[in-house]
């Protein structure tokens, strides 16, 4: 997968909404798969071929400065502590 490139952008089986937010034998269904078994080694072996690895980019994450600056220049928070007098 190139640096660009995002598992969504693939030919994925496509559900209509996140998966935790519907019923378990809705997302089987949409996604292909197989309730009890799971997909064949030749369905695995094709999917990982045609969408690539299921792998996280390592773009290094959060730095915990950049949390508190977010927390600290939020708007409400200012605006809050402004009407507050502190």
């Amino acid at each position: 997968m190139s640096p660009k490139e995002t598992p969504t952008a693939r030919s994925a089986p496509t559900i209509q909404r996140p998966a935790h937010s519907i019923d378990h034998a809705k997302v089987v269904a949409e996604t292909g798969a197989n309730a009890v078994d799971g997909l064949t080694s030749a369905e695995a072996a094709e999917r990982l071929q045609r969408l690539g690895r299921n792998v996280l980019d390592n773009t290094g994450g959060v730095k915990p400065i950049e949390i508190l600056i977010r927390q600290v220049a939020n708007p409400m928070n200012l605006v809050t502590n402004h009407l507050s007098g502190s």
